[in-house]
């Protein structure tokens, strides 16, 4: 036998106990290979890209589990948050709306209770020339025409800036104490003929202080108050609420002997013109204003 080669075991010393040998497949040219090795190997390999995979998708699993919280609580918020924005825009939207139309509305009032003129209502250069001007106790010139008819316009412009003024005061006022009517039906159901909780004899007598408060002008027309008309009722359901500990009655009472005070005041200083049950302001108070 020939000497073998160095560092080369012999068929003898190969450890046959533990490695399975690989199988022998002879093709047709009479090639060895060693399928069931390379079968092993193959499948070894596709059975580690199965679990890297299998541990990719689960660590992603992870991953999107622990993002949804999160990321659902983010959407759940800037829903929210446009909700919001877009009603605070349709409450804007409404209050200016309602404040045109109010506006609108005593303009016109005030333009017929205080005879307010136009340009139309100023005679013309021709017309002038035909009347006698004052300052010179003869007939205008051209001139004199023309300077006395711009002069007039210009105080036509005075005229109309003082009562766009006034108008914008009353529509303000009125604007405010829809505001303080709403906010006391909103805070105190005792005064909200539509609870559950109103009571009828102290919503009158507030009711009446209220009255006492407003301002009218000489047409009997509501331009603002003396006061705050929320803080009437405020203090008056204070009046219910610290006598309460003594019944219902006891805290009735207290009430009305504070509002019997108040109304004195009220009533010494108000110039009232009509009937408080005929006011628009207490009728709209009672029904929210609406």
């Amino acid at each position: 036998m020939a000497e073998e080669a160095d560092g080369v075991k012999s068929m003898e010393e190969i450890d046959t106990s533990t490695t399975e040998s690989p199988t022998e497949e002879t093709n047709d040219d009479g090639v060895i290979s060693l399928t069931g090795e390379l079968e092993s190997k193959e499948k070894e390999t596709e059975e580690v890209k199965e679990q890297g995979g299998a541990d990719a998708d689960e660590s992603a699993e992870d991953e999107t589990k622990a993002q949804a919280p999160e990321s659902k609580t983010e959407d759940t918020s800037s829903k929210n948050a446009e909700t919001r924005k877009q009603q605070l825009n349709n409450e804007i939207r409404d209050k200016v709306a309602e404040r045109n139309a109010l506006r609108k509305e005593i303009a016109e009032l005030n333009r017929q209770k205080y005879q307010m003129k136009t340009t139309s209502d100023i005679p013309t250069v021709e017309a002038l020339m035909e009347q006698i001007n004052p300052e010179t106790n003869d007939y205008y010139t051209r001139t004199e025409a023309k300077l006395a008819r711009i002069e007039a316009e210009r105080e036509l412009e005075r005229e109309a800036r003082k009562l766009d003024e006034y108008t914008d005061n009353i529509v303000d006022n009125r604007m405010r104490l829809k505001d303080e009517a709403d906010r006391v039906l909103k805070d105190f159901p005792m005064f909200d003929e539509t609870s559950s909780s109103y009571d009828k004899n102290l919503a009158e007598k507030a009711e009446k202080i209220a009255g006492g408060m407003l301002i009218r002008d000489s047409s009997g027309e509501v331009i603002g108050s003396r006061g705050s008309i929320y803080d009437v009722y405020a203090l008056v359901a204070e009046a219910v609420k610290s006598a309460g500990t003594n019944g219902e009655i006891a805290g009735r009472r207290a009430a009305e002997k504070m509002m019997g005070s108040a109304d004195i005041i009220g009533s010494s200083s108000s110039k009232a013109t009509s009937d408080d049950d005929n006011d628009p302001f207490l009728k709209g108070l009672r029904r929210g204003m609406n």
